[in-house]
């Protein structure tokens, strides 16, 4: 049985995203970028691209603050600039934005903890979390992922992920400076965790599009390709 895998890549875009995108929409890998709108204001023809090549375009937040330092409102108004320029963009586009996800920045869901920087994290409700979910609710985001392991949230409304890259160790940034140092320690991460020899569900893989990284980005795709990994399409 082949392993299968859902990809998600966040913090879209950054100088390279065109290169990303064409890796991606050349081999027919589907995708999901997970936008900044701080950073989509300042480069709004990636993200057209982006969708212009059947990428899909998820709200990562505007101003990519923990939604734990935030009061609900805040948050809210918030998660609506970057809702305005996603809209915008497919208005331009003149293609039809099928659904609305959204990742919450560092996967803080409103509790302070930056789950998404933590391993083996196991994600915590409380009566804040529960009303972001309701927001997300009434506004009609979605799950865009099915058949998911059991440990996955029955009533979420955010997009999570059950393999972080940690490729953002690579950019330029942070490249040198953490434990990973290398696209040879991005990819030996990904073939020793055990998590991703299973093959009951399918992989929801979490990466990044930040400056610096987009070719390590790349080969640590590639890898999964050649591994046998089976990506497949959203909704």
């Amino acid at each position: 049985m082949a392993r299968k895998a859902l990809l998600t890549i966040d913090d879209s875009p950054s100088t390279e995203t065109e290169k990303l995108v064409d890796y991606l929409a050349d081999n027919n890998i589907p995708a999901i970028l997970f936008v900044r709108g701080a950073l989509m204001e300042k480069n709004p023809c990636a993200i057209e691209y982006a969708i212009k090549r059947g990428i899909i375009i998820g709200n990562h937040s505007f101003a990519h603050k923990p939604a734990g330092e935030m009061e609900p409102q805040e948050w809210a108004d918030d998660l609506e600039l970057c809702e305005h320029l996603i809209e915008a963009a497919y208005r331009r586009c003149d293609i039809e934005r099928e659904a609305k996800y959204y990742r919450f920045p560092y996967i803080d869901r409103g509790d302070g903890q930056k789950v998404e920087q933590i391993d083996k994290a196991t994600l915590s409700e409380n009566d804040k979390t529960q009303t972001l979910q309701d927001y997300l609710h009434e506004q009609h985001f979605y799950q865009p992922f099915r058949k998911m392991p059991r440990t996955y949230p029955k009533r979420a409304y955010d997009c999570l992920y059950t393999y972080t890259a940690r490729d953002w160790m690579l950019n330029d940034k942070h490249r040198g400076k953490q434990p990973i140092k290398s696209r040879e320690d991005l990819i030996a991460r990904a073939a020793s965790d055990p998590s991703l020899q299973n093959e009951l569900h399918p992989h929801i893989l979490l990466l990044h599009d930040q400056d610096g990284m987009v070719d390590d980005a790349i080969a640590l795709i590639e890898w999964f390709r050649v591994e046998g990994f089976e990506f497949l399409d959203f909704g």
